[in-house]
This record gives C-alpha cells, sequence and structure tokens, in this order.
C-alpha cells in the first residue's frame, strides 16, 4: 500500500504542491507515463501560453500545471504510481485594456491513470455550449429595459419583444474577424438578453417591436442612440456586458 508521504515524494521533480509549471516538444503518438497535446483556435492556429491543468484526483493540491509553447503544444511527465489525473484548459488574453480567461474546448476529458499516459488535445472555441453543460463558451449581453412607455402609458414593454444588434469594432479576442449579431432577446436564469457573444467590442443599438430604444451601459452616463463597448468579467471564466434601455 502506497501511503501519501510517498507518493508526494513521487511527485517531486515533476510537480509540487500547488503545481510546478513545465514546457516541453510533443512526439506524435501516446506515451507512458506522459500527458501531451496540443491546443489550437477554431480556425486551426496554434494557441500560446494556454494554461493546461492535470488535476491529481488522489492528492489534494498536487496538480500538474504546464503552458502550451509558441506551436501550441505542453508535455508533462504522469508517471506517478496510483495517481489519476482528469485535464482541464483555459487561456488568458489581455483585450482593450482588460484582462479575460477563457475556458478551452476537450477533444476528450476522460480521466487517466498517470502510469499509462495520455493525448489531451484542446481548442479555443469563442462561442458554442461549454463541454461540462455549464453555458456557452461566449459572454451574455444582459439589460433592463424601462417598461413604462409615456407617449403609450397603455403599453406594457416586454423583454421578450426587444431586439439587439451588435457591430463588431475591430477584430474579435482570438484576432478573428467577428460579425454582426442581431438576435430576440430571451429571458434567462442572470435576466433578459442575448447568450453566447463572442469576446469582442461591439456598437450596440436595441429596438422594441421595430421601434429603437435609448441605450447606455448600465448606470453610467447618458442614454443615447448606440453604446460601443466590451465584456467585463463577472466570474472567472464568465464575462457580461450589463446595459439599460428605455422608450
Amino acid at each position: 500500500m502506497i501511503v501519501a508521504g510517498v507518493l508526494i515524494a513521487a511527485l517531486s521533480g515533476r510537480a509540487v504542491e500547488g503545481g510546478e509549471r513545465m514546457t516541453g516538444t510533443v512526439d506524435a503518438g501516446r506515451e507512458a507515463g506522459v500527458l501531451k497535446g496540443r491546443v489550437v483556435d477554431a480556425a486551426g492556429r496554434p494557441v500560446a501560453g494556454a494554461e493546461i491543468v492535470a488535476n491529481n484526483q488522489l492528492l489534494y493540491n498536487s496538480n500538474l500545471i504546464v503552458a502550451t509553447d509558441r506551436d501550441g503544444r505542453y508535455r508533462v511527465s504522469t508517471d506517478v504510481a496510483v495517481a489519476t489525473f482528469r485535464v482541464t484548459g483555459t487561456v488568458a488574453r489581455r483585450f482593450e485594456g482588460r484582462a479575460y480567461t477563457m475556458e478551452l474546448t476537450p477533444h476528450d476529458d476522460v480521466p487517466f491513470a498517470g502510469s499509462d499516459g495520455a493525448i489531451r488535445d484542446f481548442t479555443w472555441r469563442l462561442t458554442g455550449e461549454r463541454s461540462d453543460g455549464l453555458g456557452f463558451y461566449g459572454g451574455m449581453l444582459l439589460f433592463h429595459l424601462e417598461s413604462y412607455d409615456p407617449r403609450a402609458p397603455e403599453t406594457f414593454l416586454r423583454d421578450e419583444d426587444v431586439t439587439l444588434t451588435l457591430t463588431p469594432q475591430g477584430p474579435l479576442i482570438d484576432g478573428s474577424v467577428g460579425e454582426v449579431i442581431t438576435r430576440r432577446a430571451e429571458r434567462g436564469g442572470d435576466g433578459s438578453g442575448v447568450l453566447d457573444v463572442p469576446i469582442g467590442r461591439y456598437r450596440i443599438t436595441a429596438e422594441h417591436l421595430g421601434r429603437p430604444l435609448k441605450i447606455r451601459v448600465r448606470d453610467t452616463g447618458e442614454y443615447g442612440e448606440a453604446v460601443v463597448t466590451g465584456f467585463e468579467r463577472f466570474l472567472s471564466t464568465v464575462h457580461r456586458i450589463r446595459l439599460d434601455l428605455k422608450p
């Protein structure tokens, strides 16, 4: 029987408590006792500096942490007796003066025995449902709508009747060219708005059943016909834009 102290000793030279960072070059094919793989963006371009975490499912705070090289590749030893790992990844970038951390999409997230080794590749996607089913890779745009219209006091403005148009102002966070997004609002657990928007900077307009609405960033400045803004960090890998709308 191997006790925790022996396992911690076995980790020395490869990872210490809290995680030791390593980089390296990956050879083709799985190798015993080695975790390796590659990270690319949605266009297939390598993603350098992504952080890959091999979560040691036996010992607390003894994860392996490795960064991808300029070709998006990484490699780390996992040859630890009786240790099983599950691999996740994130990419951190500064964009328009703000810091963002985004989850990577695993091609295979099945845990593996450290002595067996594994290949775990990832893709950096700006949109789509997360692999764990907990939301989306894109950001969320939420709004508060003043439902009372002084020009039509008998009419109640509904959030679901709002349509938002987002026009990219320059490239998206991964350097790709964004597209104009026009979507009807929907209600969700976080409020009303549009979900799964690629991280970027946008010019945003809104209308209610075809009638233009006034708009501003939540609790900021004067209302106007449009607003230009980007996403803010809400949680570690969740980003949002919040707006106020009124007739």
